[in-house]
């Protein structure tokens, strides 16, 4: 059974990665004909599949993601991990999911023209609140890049596999940071290349992609979206009728592109 499901998912997954548009002509690439929705020709001979709009390169006779691999000497090497502060894009398949910036609010991530990025700032304790840049910044290991005593932290909810980030709490920091609400989880089963992919593993596999699910706010009349918020593709969610599959990239900034608060 588990690995009929294995199968399943990434029948499905696998579906997502190369469309041709309804129509396309194809092109050629020496002696092959392609459609050019689907794979990209290098020197009028080499052939590599687009993923999730995004083209792979050539290298040593296969072919790579630029935004997981390096090509030296015509070997495919890993990306090294992150290790600055980084901002996160979402890419989807079409056209109206593709490089959106992953925002932070109500201690949700989400993406969408509708989603809010919040943050909040007090000048109380001579905190500079000019300084920060009040970007969507998360840390290696799992902190946002948010200075509010006791800090706080990005993780994903083993219950649903929403991702999210922790609440800042007020009061003595002392007294409540180490038992602070996902703390537990923070950057757990997730890697992070350095300007590159932001995956997420599970107990059988490493995924490159994530879901972007529809939100219907209290009130709102059904399928009127705030937000689509972002899941990793459990099977359970990946049962889910209302939602877009796509990749998640890292891009390093400073730390003080981020905030003081995440409310």
């Amino acid at each position: 059974m588990a690995v009929k499901r294995i199968v399943a998912v990434l029948a499905l997954a696998t579906s997502f990665l190369a469309t041709s548009v309804l129509g396309e002509e194809q092109a050629k690439c020496g002696q092959a004909s392609y459609y050019p929705s689907e794979y990209a020709c290098y020197d009028n001979k080499t052939l590599c599949p687009i993923t999730f709009s995004l083209p792979t390169k050539p290298c040593g006779g296969g072919c790579y993601s630029p935004e997981q691999y390096s090509c030296e000497d015509e070997t495919i090497k890993d990306l090294p991990e992150a290790t600055s502060p980084f901002t996160l894009t979402f890419s989807g398949v079409r056209k109206t999911f593709q490089n959106l910036n992953v925002k932070a609010c109500g201690r949700y991530l989400a993406v969408g023209a509708n989603a809010r990025e919040c943050h909040a700032c007090t000048a109380a304790g001579g905190t500079n609140c000019g300084t920060y840049q009040n970007s969507t910044v998360l840390l290696p290991g799992g902190q946002m890049a948010s200075d509010v005593p006791g800090h706080q932290y990005w993780y994903i909810n083993p219950t649903d596999g929403i991702l999210r980030y922790t609440e800042a709490l007020a009061g003595n920091a002392s007294l409540w940071n180490a038992t602070i609400p996902g703390k537990e989880f923070a950057g757990q089963n997730v890697k992070v290349y350095e300007n590159g992919l932001f995956t997420w593993t599970r107990e059988d596999a490493t995924t490159h992609w994530w879901m972007a699910c529809l939100v219907t706010l209290p009130g709102g009349a059904v399928g009127t979206a705030r937000s689509w918020r972002i899941y990793a593709p459990t099977y359970v969610n990946m049962e889910r009728g209302d939602c877009e599959l796509g990749r998640i990239f890292s891009k390093a900034v400073d730390r003080k592109a981020g905030v003081y608060k995440y409310p």
